[in-house]
């Protein structure tokens, strides 16, 4: 969750508007749009690759089971033991962590995406105050 601290305090200080970084922030707007994006790929293809390794993992354990067992065991027990195999459980873990990660950084795209009506409606309240 490391991580996502750290996510989460970079987030917060792209999204700090005032009328000192009002311009700043708009023309900055795209390319923080496309580096948030790029933080939800790859978290994706980091979750992607957990669940193939954990894939291969439990496929290899489930054949340890298997031949190591003193009795013919069923696929489904052996899946079953393999998946409270710690490896199995820490991949566990590392998926979880990234699904939350990735629901994070979607809904910050979704706010980035709208950040561009949060500047026009400063910049229209400072116009009305000029008046």
């Amino acid at each position: 969750m490391e991580l996502l601290r750290k996510y989460i305090n970079e987030i917060g200080q792209d999204l700090v508007l005032d009328d000192f970084n009002i311009k700043e922030a708009q023309m900055r707007l795209p390319a923080r749009k496309h580096f948030w994006v790029a933080r939800l790929m790859e978290a994706k293809i980091k979750r992607n690759s957990l669940i193939r390794d954990k894939k291969k993992i439990k496929k290899e354990l489930v054949k340890k089971v298997i031949t190591d067992s003193p009795v013919r065991i069923s696929q489904l027990a052996a899946e079953s033991a393999a998946e409270k195999h710690e490896s199995i459980d820490s991949l566990n873990k590392g998926i979880a962590e990234q699904d939350t990660i990735i629901e994070y950084l979607e809904k910050v795209e979704k706010i980035m995406g709208n950040m561009h009506w949060e500047i026009k409606n400063i910049i229209d309240i400072n116009k009305m105050e000029q008046l």
